[in-house]
């Protein structure tokens, strides 16, 4: 089920993934699922050239540190890796941190960026945090910037993308949905889903950006799409960093 906060317009799913047991319940990587993740490894790495692009836009120094939340399979890392980054993933699915290690030798950490782990040892360490299609999958949203905020250095980065809600599809779904009484969705069950690690929550530009601003970010760069998506104005692009 959908819920809207009546207060600030906050839409979600009632679902939250059982991370841990997850993690162990696809605790070994087989031909099948080595398969389906080979399949689908390009999703969203066919727009890592440009994000990439978009650190050298906001930050000419090379050789940073940085944290890739929601790795995925490591294909960002190795892009930056090229450039003398010093780079660290974190990746809840065990299968594709499993692959990640097969594949590309890289060690990403199962460890949330709120576990004691990245809490108490990398607190003010990376000059920069990306979470990329990252921030509408996790539980708690707020939570997971706050946490990213602790391990950013005094005015290090944080660069996200995620699916917009400003969208014509759910913004007509919406307005059916409201005025049907909730007989009609049309487009509405596409944005969300209870799969594991699926959409919980989609987001409007003003709910992150102000987000940003609560937890001490300002806003340095704003986008709706890059250069080179074929479906431009989907997404919410931005760039907070902390203060110094």
């Amino acid at each position: 089920m959908i819920f809207c906060c009546a207060r600030c317009d906050f839409h979600f799913l009632s679902h939250l993934d059982d991370v841990r047991a997850l993690s162990e319940k696809t605790a070994q990587l087989t031909e099948q699922s080595r398969r389906y993740i080979e399949t689908r490894a390009n999703e969203s790495a066919q727009l890592h050239p440009s994000r990439r692009e978009l650190i050298h836009q906001i930050t000419a120094t090379k050789s940073l540190k940085l944290l890739d939340i929601g790795a995925g399979l490591g294909q960002f890392q190795l892009l930056l890796n090229e450039l003398g980054f010093e780079t660290e993933g974190i990746e809840p699915s065990r299968l594709r941190r499993q692959y990640a290690q097969e594949k590309y030798s890289l060690q990403l950490s199962g460890e949330l960026a709120e576990s004691p782990y990245w809490q108490e040892n990398y607190a003010d360490y990376f000059d920069i945090i990306t979470l990329w299609d990252v921030i509408e999958h996790v539980n708690f949203p707020r939570e997971t910037l706050e946490s990213a905020v602790k391990l950013l250095k005094p005015g290090g980065l944080i660069l996200l993308d995620t699916p917009a809600r400003e969208v014509l599809a759910y913004q007509i779904s919406q307005t059916v949905f409201r005025f049907s009484r909730g007989n009609f969705s049309l487009f509405l069950p596409s944005f969300y889903s209870s799969a594991p690690f699926g959409h919980k929550q989609i987001f409007t530009h003003a709910q992150l950006t102000g987000l940003f601003q609560d937890l001490g970010l300002t806003t340095v760069y704003s986008a709706q799409s890059y250069g080179n998506n074929p479906h431009r104005g989907n997404k919410i692009i931005l760039a907070g960093q902390k203060e110094r």
